[in-house]
């Protein structure tokens, strides 16, 4: 584990492997904990960097409390690209995330060689909000607390989730989503034209076993928006996660065409 300082932020960031560099950039409240299973996989092929992004578990941030903004999120990953090599970079992003690798992608012509956006939550896309309002999940946060705040917004998303086996640091980075990310995340939209005109080749992926989800169904229409088709891999929204054996070949394999 490593420490690169970028503009009010310290993020912990790992690099392993050999060959073209992979970027993996966690969605949500999610760090770099959520690619273990699938990294050491994709690092037989490539440099793989995993990191917590700004306010989350181990990467601190000099003002807690002050505006997140998508520009700073998408700095930090092209700094992370940067600090490895300038060549052309992969990067494999997953729900929330999607959104700076989106950004990065159009703001720097030429970095991102392939984006795999895996379940981008695009639900502007969709009528009716299907995965909560940003703004009522916040009342709910001050006036509940986060278990209500976050009970919503798994269910209007589709999500179970056993909050009794979270560990401390997961609760604090769930409030830190709902309080200061989920806003930014859903107020993003991403530059289609400019996306489908750039030299990266852009890749939308979604879980198998999603169907029906908010962010799944997003993640079609945003691919029908950038002009490609979907493609499925195994398991659902984390299925990199959960089926990290067997997403990982179809991944490499998707890389290497």
């Amino acid at each position: 584990m490593a420490v690169l300082d970028v503009p009010g932020a310290r993020l912990h960031h790992t690099v392993t492997g050999s060959g073209p560099v992979l970027l993996c950039v966690p969605g949500g409240a999610a760090d770099s904990a959520m690619f273990a299973p699938i990294a050491g996989l994709l690092a037989e092929h490539y440099t793989v960097i995993t990191y917590d992004p700004r306010g989350i578990s181990r990467s601190t941030l000099d003002d807690p409390d002050g505006e997140q903004r998508i520009e700073a999120h998408t700095g930090d990953a092209l700094r992370l690209l940067d600090s490895v090599s300038t060549e052309p970079a992969v990067i494999f992003a997953s729900s929330g995330g999607c959104m700076q690798a989106f950004d990065l992608v159009t703001r720097h012509p030429g970095r991102v060689k392939t984006l795999l956006a895996h379940e981008p939550p695009l639900t502007s896309l969709l009528p009716g909000r299907p995965d909560g309002d940003p703004d009522e999940l916040q009342r709910l946060h001050r006036e509940q607390g986060i278990e209500a705040a976050m009970a919503k917004f798994m269910a209007d998303a589709g999500f179970e989730m056993d909050w009794s086996a979270l560990p401390p640091e997961m609760r604090t980075n769930m409030e830190f989503f709902v309080v200061h990310l989920m806003k930014m995340i859903g107020e993003f939209t991403p530059d289609y034209e400019a996306l489908k005109a750039s030299e990266t080749r852009i890749v939308v992926g979604v879980g198998k076993d999603s169907a029906g989800q908010p962010a799944h169904e997003a993640a079609v229409l945003a691919a029908a928006r950038l002009g490609v088709e979907p493609v499925y891999f195994p398991g659902d929204h984390g299925g990199f996660a959960a089926e990290a054996v067997a997403f990982a070949p179809q991944l490499l394999a998707l890389l290497d065409a």
